[in-house]
C-alpha cells in the first residue's frame, strides 16, 4: 500500500507534465502547477498518516522514514504556496515584458520537474540516486533562475551551475569511497543508506574520513556553506521571487539533508569528533561571513539571501554538535526557516513589482513604502522579526535549544553565535529603517502596483503558520521529530 501511494508522486508528475506540454493558456498552465504542488503535499500527508506501513522499511524505489517525510511536508507547503503566488506574479512579469510568453511553458515545466527531482532526492534509498537527483535540482533550479533571459540572470545561473556541479564532483568521489568501504566489509558493494549506517562502525576509519570529507564538499556547496556560497546571493536575488522562495525554502534543505545523513553515519564511528569539529568550524565561519555581509547590503533580496546563508551555517553548527537534542532542534529549525524565508521572498517580490528599477544592475529605489505597499511592508517587517528568532516564532525555540546544547561543548560557541545573531538583526532593521524613511522625489512617485489576491494569500498563510509553529506543537509532532532524529542514526534520549 505504501509503495502504491508513493508511486503517485511520479504518476501525478507525468500527467501534469503531459498536460502542461500541450496547454497554450497561461492560466491553465499555472493552475496545473498548483494542482501538482498540492497533490504532492496531499500524498505526503497520506504517507505520514500510515506509519505502520513504512516504518523502518527500505523499498526498492523509495526510502520512507520520519526525516524525509518531514522535509517533504515542508517542500510540499513551500511549492504549493509558490505555485499559488506565481499565478499573479508570473502574470505581472509577462505584462511588464520581463518574461516572454514563449518562455511560460518552459517555466512551468521546469517548476514541475524541480518539484519532482526534489521529491525523489529526499526519498532516494541509496546515496548514488540521492546524488543524481540532487544534481538535477541544480539543473532545473538554474533553468528557473535564468528564465527571464537577461544578462544578470544568465550570469547568476551559470555561476550556480559551475560552483555546485564542480563541488558535487567531489561528492561523487566520496560516493565511490563509500561503495568501496562497504564492498571491503561485506564482499558486495552497496550504497543503500541503511546498509551504510549499519556497517559504518566496522569500516576503515581513515577511508571513511576521506569519503565523508569529499561528500561534505559537494553538499556544502548545495547548502551555501562558506566558502562555496558565492553562487547563492546572485541566484536567489536575480531569480523571480516565486523561484527564490523555493530555492531558499526547499532546495537548500537538500544539501543539509545529505550532510545530516552522513553525519548520522559518522556518529556511529570513532571519527565522529573530527567530523563534528569540521562541521562546527564551517558552521561558525558561514554564520560570520553571512552576518558581516548582511551589514553592507542595499538590495532587499540579497539581504534575505545572506540571511539564508547565515541559517545554513547555524544548521551546520547544530549538526556538528551532534547530540540528539541538537539534531531535534536542527530539524525544527529547517522547518521554521523554510516557512519564514519563503514568506520574506514573497513580500520582497511584491516590493520588487512596485519599485523595479529599469536600469540594469541597479537596486530598486524604495520610497513612500507604507503609502504604496502597506501589505508588503507589514509582512516584510513581521517576517524580519520572525527570522531573527523573536519569541512566538519557531526560530526562537530552535535557536534557544541549539545554543543550550552548544554551551555544553564550549561557552564561547553560544557567545559568538549570539553576537552574530545581533549583527544579523542589526543589519535587517537598519535596512528596514532606511527604506521606511525614504520618500519618492516630487514627480517621481510610481503608480501603485495592485497586488493580486494570489500573491497575498501565500504570504498571510506562511506568516500565520510560522506563528502557529512558534506557539504550539500539534499532538504527535514532538514524537515524530524525535523519530526523525533516530532515523538519522543519532541514538539516546531527547
Amino acid at each position: 500500500m505504501t509503495l502504491l501511494v508513493a508511486l503517485l508522486y511520479p504518476a501525478v508528475t507525468a500527467i501534469i507534465l503531459l498536460l502542461q506540454a500541450v496547454q497554450k493558456s497561461h492560466r491553465q498552465m499555472s493552475l496545473l502547477g498548483v494542482i501538482h504542488s498540492a497533490a504532492t503535499l496531499i500524498i505526503t500527508i497520506l504517507l505520514m498518516a500510515m506509519p505502520d506501513a513504512w516504518n523502518g522499511a527500505l523499498l526498492s524505489l523509495f526510502m520512507i522514514d520520519h526525516l524525509n517525510l518531514i522535509l517533504m511536508l515542508v517542500t510540499g507547503v513551500i511549492f504549493t504556496c509558490a505555485s499559488i503566488y506565481a499565478v499573479g506574479y508570473i502574470d505581472g512579469l509577462v505584462k511588464a515584458g520581463e518574461l516572454s510568453r514563449r518562455s511560460l511553458r518552459i517555466f512551468y515545466l521546469g517548476f514541475s520537474l524541480l518539484l519532482f527531482v526534489t521529491t525523489m532526492a529526499f526519498y532516494a534509498p541509496n546515496v548514488a540516486q540521492f546524488w543524481i537527483f540532487a544534481e538535477l535540482t541544480t539543473v532545473f533550479s538554474a533553468l528557473l533562475v535564468s528564465i527571464l533571459a537577461v544578462k544578470e540572470n544568465i550570469d547568476a545561473s551559470l555561476k550556480y551551475i559551475f560552483v555546485c556541479s564542480t563541488s558535487m564532483l567531489f561528492s561523487f568521489i566520496g560516493v565511490i569511497f563509500l561503495f568501496e568501504l562497504i564492498r571491503q566489509k561485506t564482499g558486495t558493494g552497496s550504497l543503500d543508506w541503511q546498509t551504510i549506517l549499519a556497517e559504518a562502525p566496522s569500516c576503515n576509519s581513515g577511508m571513511l574520513m576521506i569519503a565523508c570529507t569529499f561528500f561534505f564538499i559537494g553538499f556544502a556547496a548545495k547548502s551555501g556553506v562558506v566558502p562555496l556560497h558565492t553562487w547563492l546571493p546572485e541566484a536567489h536575488a536575480k531569480a523571480p521571487s516565486a523561484v527564490s522562495a523555493v530555492l531558499s525554502g526547499a532546495i537548500l534543505n537538500v544539501g543539509i539533508y545529505g550532510i545530516a545523513r552522513i553525519a548520522g553515519i559518522v556518529h556511529q564511528t570513532s571519527i565522529a569528533p573530527r567530523i563534528s569539529l569540521l562541521l562546527i568550524i564551517f558552521g561558525m565561519l558561514t554564520m560570520s561571513v553571512a552576518c558581516f555581509s548582511m551589514l553592507r547590503q542595499t538590495g532587499i533580496k540579497r539581504l534575505i539571501a545572506f540571511s539564508s546563508i547565515e541559517n545554513m551555517g547555524f544548521l551546520l553548527l547544530a549538526t556538528g554538535i551532534g547530540t540528539p537534542v541538537a539534531f531535534f532542534w536542527m530539524i525544527y529549525h529547517m522547518m521554521g526557516h523554510s516557512v519564514v524565508k519563503a514568506g520574506l521572498f514573497f513580500s520582497a517580490g511584491i516590493l520588487h513589482r512596485q519599485y523595479k528599477s529599469h536600469t540594469p544592475g541597479t537596486e530598486d529605489q524604495i520610497g513612500d513604502l507604507f503609502r504604496l505597499q502597506p501589505f508588503a511592508a507589514v509582512a516584510f517587517i513581521i517576517g524580519s522579526v520572525a527570522i531573527i528568532g523573536t519569541p512566538i516564532f519557531p526560530l526562537f525555540l530552535s535557536k534557544f535549544g541549539i545554543l543550550l546544547e552548544s554551551g555544553k561543548l564550549s561557552l564561547y560557541i553560544p557567545l559568538l553565535a549570539l553576537l552574530l545573531f545581533a549583527l544579523a538583526g542589526a543589519a535587517i532593521f537598519r535596512f528596514i529603517l532606511d527604506i521606511m524613511g525614504k520618500t519618492c522625489a516630487e514627480g517621481e512617485v510610481p503608480l501603485q502596483y495592485i497586488v493580486p489576491i494570489w500573491m497575498k494569500v501565500p504570504v498571510v498563510f506562511l506568516l500565520a503558520l510560522s506563528v502557529f509553529m512558534g506557539v504550539l506543537m500539534i499532538p504527535g509532532e514532538e514524537a515524530f521529530l524525535s523519530a526523525a532524529v533516530h532515523d538519522i542514526g543519532i541514538g539516546g534520549g531527547i
